[in-house]
Parts: C-alpha cells; sequence; structure tokens
C-alpha cells in the first residue's frame, strides 16, 4: 500500500471510531466481538452491465468491534478482470430485528480499494458506499451499493455472503 493512502486511511478510522467503542460496557449490555469470515461478490451493474464480469469471488474478514461499528480487509477478482484489495471501516447504527434470529441493519462504510485501471492507474483510491446486512443466526447477507462515478466507475449493486467464526 503506498505511503499516503497508509496514513489517510489510519487518520480516517482514527476519526471515525466512536469514544463509546472504548468504554467499558455493562453485564446487561455486554457486547461480545465477532468475526466473519465474508465471500467475494454477486455484483449486478446499472450501466453497461455487458461489459463486467458479474462473478467477483474472493476471501475477507468482518470484524465487529463494537455493536455498530466493523472493520472489513479481504481481496477479490473485480468486475474488470484484476485482483482487488479492500479495507474499510463500516458503521451500521440502523437496526431492525424479526424475531430471535433475524436482523436487519442500514449503514455505510468508508475506505480504500485498488485494482481498477480507471482509478489511480489500479492503485488505491477512497471509497464510501451504503450498506445493508441481514443476519441470521451464524449466516448472513450483505448488500453493497456502488454509486456511478463520472466516466470512470459505473454503478452496481453487489451481494456478499458471511459466515461467523467467532
Amino acid at each position: 500500500m503506498k505511503p499516503l493512502a497508509t496514513l489517510w486511511f489510519a487518520l480516517l478510522c482514527a476519526a471515525l471510531w466512536p469514544a463509546s467503542a472504548c468504554a467499558q460496557p455493562d453485564s446487561a449490555t455486554a457486547f461480545e466481538q465477532q468475526l466473519w469470515l465474508t465471500s467475494g461478490f454477486r455484483s449486478h451493474h446499472t450501466k453497461n452491465a455487458s461489459r463486467y464480469r458479474e462473478n467477483n469471488d474472493g476471501i475477507g474478514l468482518e470484524w465487529h468491534v463494537a455493536p455498530t461499528w466493523q472493520f472489513n480487509a479481504g481481496h477479490y477478482n473485480n468486475s474488470v478482470g484484476h485482483g482487488s484489495s479492500y479495507w474499510q471501516a463500516g458503521w451500521s447504527p440502523f437496526e431492525m430485528a424479526f424475531g430471535a434470529a433475524w436482523r436487519l441493519r442500514a449503514g455505510g462504510s468508508v475506505g480504500i480499494v485498488n485494482g481498477y485501471p480507471r482509478q489511480s492507474y489500479g492503485g488505491y483510491f477512497p471509497t464510501l458506499v451504503p450498506t445493508l446486512a441481514l443476519d441470521w443466526r451464524r449466516v448472513a447477507l450483505n448488500l453493497v451499493y456502488i454509486p456511478t462515478v463520472g466516466g470512470k466507475v459505473d454503478g452496481a449493486v453487489a451481494l456478499q455472503l458471511k459466515v461467523r467464526l467467532l
């Protein structure tokens, strides 16, 4: 990773880290950190879909450090045929429970990704994407919206499977 991108990401994570995540919770509301194994993505592009590869196989980790905060990192084969690595911090402040086992969360992630030749010549560039997560016990789906950005990024909706490890 380029030094400037590393510094940008570290500063961004520090600025977004909630002070409440560092506080010691009381026993009635104790949060148990979670570690999830994530797949690559199944994507559908909103423009020029026939130009893109929509099966974006890969692997990653999602670490929930507080009830509404997580860190994500992984690698996948992107829609333009290159390898992409990503590092993100996610915040999901909106949650609805459906019975004891189902949970829907909404929020967003900010971070960096690489591997797209039309963006930063394939190097790392910043990302900000809205997210939805549907959890059922130890299995879940993430839905991510990638917005269209000028002539450099054609938007997409991407679905990701995840399995809870811890």
